[in-house]
């Protein structure tokens, strides 16, 4: 296995702020996340679970940048179109739960990966700043493939999404944007187990609870989301900070 040793990835502001927020480690939910791309439910629309948020997520990143399908695609198409349709064979089979239908495409996703040529995923391993190193699926480096998308992309463009204030400008008027990642992280919060906070953290919570619910009153009359969202930023940027200093 080979480790990525250019500059590393950032980790923006946001992202930080929702993982201490909700007293997650950043390591784990990226990993978290990559661990649920799958290139069979990339295929398949059956699904609402986590599998499906966080492929999306990708899905919706490849749409949106309109690149070209990667040479290695249109080399071994006919191959893999072969694996792809016994995989849409296996999503349409009514009695299987999801879970044995992942199961099951499993050897095929495996089949695909050991064809197709690695040029936007050759390394298996990423790090991030703060010396976090992840460990990249061959789910995850598949999609890379077939998209033409390095994981470097796919992690900055999910961590972008994840974002507290934006999304409570959002709700606030009325204006849900549909978002799969910020679903995914929300989706996967019962996944972690969260450690009991320290006394000092347990005070900020409260306190940042009373915080928030007055800013959400304040801000009922506001109609701009730009204001809005700077308002929210304010705050949970100030709990961070708070956060960060009582460790």
């Amino acid at each position: 296995m080979k480790m990525k040793t250019t500059s590393p990835l950032p980790i923006p502001l946001d992202f930080k702020i929702a993982c201490a927020t909700y007293q997650l480690s950043i390591p784990e939910v990226l990993q978290f996340f990559i661990d649920h791309v799958s290139f069979y439910d990339s295929l398949s629309q059956k699904s609402d679970d986590l599998f499906r948020a966080a492929t999306n997520t990708l899905l919706h990143y490849s749409v949106s940048i309109h690149r070209e399908s990667s040479t290695s695609l249109h080399k071994y198409r006919l191959v893999i179109l072969k694996y792809i349709q016994e995989m849409i064979k296996i999503a349409t089979i009514s009695k299987q739960t999801q879970s044995k239908k992942r199961k099951r495409a499993a050897l095929l996703v495996k089949r695909v990966y050991e064809i197709i040529d690695r040029t936007k995923a050759q390394n298996t391993k990423l790090i991030l700043e703060e010396g976090i190193v992840l460990q990249l699926s061959m789910d995850f480096c598949l999609l890379c493939e077939i998209h033409n998308c390095a994981a470097e992309e796919y992690l900055e463009y999910f961590m972008s999404k994840i974002s507290l204030p934006v999304t409570h400008a959002q709700v606030g008027l009325n204006c849900i944007v549909e978002n799969q990642a910020m679903g995914f992280f929300y989706k996967s919060l019962d996944s972690f187990k969260v450690s009991d906070a320290n006394s000092a953290h347990r005070n900020l919570q409260v306190l940042f609870i009373d915080k928030i619910q007055e800013l959400h009153l304040q801000l009922f009359i506001i109609r701009n989301f730009e204001k809005r969202v700077e308002k929210y930023q304010e705050l949970y940027q100030d709990y961070y900070q708070k956060l960060l200093e009582s460790k």
